[in-house]
């Protein structure tokens, strides 16, 4: 029985990288259209007899925007990495698809983080107050747990598209347990490719380079897809793509034969 095969992480990222920029129209039209959909929900204004909308929810409803959107961008970047031709049209296709499974992940996500964040904050807010290291080890625990909870995260939305041809289906808990199975797998290419994620979030939030900020979230779409196909390659899900090879000539002999031709 052969050895699974090992993860490449700088492998992953180029190709991810590459793609995006082959997509790139696509990557600052669905990143665009992301941002003004959110800055319009969160611009909003609206008086419910009376009342304005608290600010909470209207940044609630902003974040699953967003998430949707993404949710969109990741349908297409899978239809691309896989070579299937996708249009701007299956963005919208992806959304509908994958509503149900998208919102129940988004709230899954959102709550779950949430709670870990939450409690972290208050047990270390107790272990400086008091000054006891009672408190800040639950304190520290759950914040590893938030950590680990995002890097399960980073797969979430690459495998909801993924998940549309594979028979367990897009369930919301068969997606955190293969994310969970994913992570624990390989972990220094997830921890790698969630460093190299936050750090071009950095960047592109940088105001010297805010223009970038216009192909985050297609460009992220393209370079996670990647990173789960390259982890599929590994336990055999998918096969590895072949090597580019020159196909001009069939064989040295045959070129040989043809060069002998021309020199008569």
């Amino acid at each position: 029985m052969t050895a699974p095969r090992r993860v490449n992480l700088l492998k992953s990222l180029g190709r991810g990288f590459k793609c995006a920029y082959d997509h790139l129209g696509y990557v600052v039209f669905v990143t665009l259209a992301s941002f003004v959909l959110t800055a319009m929900v969160l611009s909003l204004t609206m008086v419910v007899k009376g009342k304005t909308v608290p600010f909470a929810a209207t940044v609630f409803v902003a974040v699953l925007v967003s998430w949707m959107c993404a949710v969109g961008a990741f349908y297409y970047a899978n239809r691309a990495v896989y070579y299937e031709h996708p249009g701007i049209l299956d963005t919208l296709t992806g959304i509908r698809v994958l509503a149900l499974p998208a919102l129940k992940l988004f709230l899954i996500d959102i709550l779950v983080l949430a709670v870990l964040v939450c409690d972290a904050v208050f047990f270390l807010g107790l272990a400086i107050s008091n000054k006891s290291l009672l408190f800040a080890m639950p304190g520290v625990l759950f914040g590893y747990g938030a950590l680990i909870w995002m890097m399960m995260a980073m797969y979430h939305l690459p495998l909801l598209p993924a998940q549309l041809d594979m028979d367990s289906g897009t369930g919301p808990w068969v997606i955190i347990k293969k994310s969970f199975l994913l992570m624990a797998g390989s972990p220094g290419f997830t921890v790698g490719l969630f460093l190299v994620i936050i750090a071009f979030a950095v960047i592109c939030a940088l105001p010297v380079l805010i223009g970038t900020a216009i192909i985050f979230m297609g460009a992220a779409a393209f370079v996670l897809t990647h990173a789960l196909r390259e982890l599929f390659i590994k336990y055999g899900v998918v096969e590895e793509e072949p090597e580019v090879i020159d196909d001009s000539w069939p064989n040295v002999d045959d070129k040989a034969n043809s060069e002998g031709t021309t020199a008569h």
